[in-house]
């Protein structure tokens, strides 16, 4: 498996985009550049990884009568660190990592070529210092929270993570069939009287969805996509590789095929949203039915960022993440027993003095 590390123009140490100055900087010299300037050094970068693939069938990688080949290119993927030749191993669907020797960025050729390539990306906005700052904040309001959980040593799991999405533009022509009720209630002399109106509601129109999200990547953890949306689309950029470079990302292995169905659900779920909110003035309006006729559809695939941390307690995983955008979060919190347990000994020592002081009180 080939592998690219941009390395800084002024002393050669890795890059890094910075989602603070929106720029790619180097830890070592502190030299900045722009997007533009990597463009113009890296460039043949880019084409390498599109080509990587091709050379390595033609070279004779991936036999595909091989089954250990199989196996191996299912569940995981072989690359050598081009900063320090160390051989590391990560799964297939991984397309930028780091070394876990040198800590160098890598992107692997290969994961995000030919159809695979992302059309769109939207970068970090929230650096990982600003990830770290608003974790622990959040952490101050939560009492029960195990202490290695909020450790800076439990910290230093958390990685910045582009994850697989398709973004689906959609123009529908549909219509709703709903029902709605007026409800009036008013007393007459000792009686209580209620009045309902049943009402047959019609709404018909298009409805231009456009860059609607839904998640590429078949993983567990990828669960949590769905949860740290929305994105800001005006965000979205022309996808390059130099984004990748000092984050982790991840490539897709869900088809449009696979996710049709999923999406028409979504949409039509939406559209009946959509509808239902230009009903007013009745008590309740119910949805009978909604149908939609798909007019025109495109599909583009584009990396979202998020901060990513997993963290094991008592057998368990427990997923925290927030939107690298715009730091919406959604997270599994552990509890510790220890401090409910120690909680609540002292809710009952002050209980029982409560009651003991002041039943002494009265006996006075």
């Amino acid at each position: 498996m080939a592998t690219v590390s941009y390395k800084c123009i002024n002393c050669g140490g890795p890059l890094k985009y910075d989602p603070e100055k929106l720029k790619f900087s180097c830890e070592y010299c502190q030299s900045v550049f722009s997007e533009e300037t990597l463009k113009k050094h890296f460039g043949h970068l880019d084409e390498n990884l599109n080509n990587a693939e091709d050379e390595e069938k033609t070279a004779g990688y991936g036999d595909k009568n091989d089954s250990s080949y199989d196996d191996f290119e299912t569940n995981a993927v072989l690359y050598q660190c081009p900063s320090c030749g160390a051989e590391i191993i990560t799964d297939s669907t991984t397309a930028a990592t780091f070394c876990v020797y040198c800590h160098s960025p890598v992107v692997l050729a290969g994961r995000l070529s030919g159809r695979l390539k992302p059309q769109k990306v939207i970068p970090f906005r929230i650096s990982e210092n600003e990830a770290k700052e608003r974790f622990r904040e959040m952490c101050k309001k939560k009492w029960f929270l195990p202490s290695s959980f909020i450790s800076d040593k439990q910290l230093e799991n958390m990685k910045g993570v582009y994850y697989p999405y398709w973004l689906v533009d959609a123009l529908k022509d549909g219509e709703m069939h709903a029902t709605a009720k007026k409800i009036r209630t008013w007393r007459q002399g000792d009686e209580q009287i209620t009045e309902t109106k049943v009402y047959r509601i019609y709404r018909a129109g298009k409805i231009d969805f456009r860059n609607y999200p839904k998640e590429a990547l078949s993983k567990e953890s990828a669960a949590l996509l769905k949860y740290v949306n929305p994105y800001d689309d005006a965000e979205l950029k022309k996808f390059s590789m130099t984004y990748l470079s000092g984050f982790m990302a991840e490539k897709r292995d869900r088809e449009r095929t696979d996710l049709q169905e999923d999406v028409n659900k979504d949409l039509l779920d939406y559209a009946a949203k959509v509808y239902k909110d230009t009903v007013h003035g009745y008590t309740t309006v119910s949805v009978d039915n909604v149908h939609l006729n798909t007019l025109t559809e495109s599909w583009e695939y584009a990396l979202l960022p998020v901060w990513v941390m997993v963290y094991k307690f008592r057998n368990k995983s427990f997923i925290y993440a927030m939107n690298g955008q715009t730091g919406k979060v959604f997270g599994e919190l552990p509890c510790s027993m220890a401090k409910l347990l120690l909680m609540g000994g002292i809710v009952a020592v002050a209980v029982f003095l409560l009651i003991f002081f002041g039943g002494w009180f009265m006996m006075l």
